[in-house]
């Protein structure tokens, strides 16, 4: 994963989402939990892994966007 400065100030990453997360039910199943595909703007998680969006985050949950 590139690093990358987030909009904290934090030093943090950038990838693609599948590159992110190890499989769709992984990435659905935090979905449910966090709704990180309406942190990236998307309706369902589906979307978002079909889409595949450059990503970035760090320790700080709010860095959690879309590139």
């Amino acid at each position: 994963m590139k690093q990358v400065k987030c909009k904290s100030g934090l030093t943090g990453w950038e990838s693609r989402l599948r590159k992110v997360y190890d499989t769709y039910d992984q990435f659905r199943r935090l979905c449910e939990f966090y709704g990180l595909h309406t942190r990236l703007g998307y309706k369902t998680p589906k979307a978002a892994w079909r889409n595949n969006p450059l990503i970035q985050g760090s320790v700080n949950p709010s860095d959690y966007r879309k590139a």
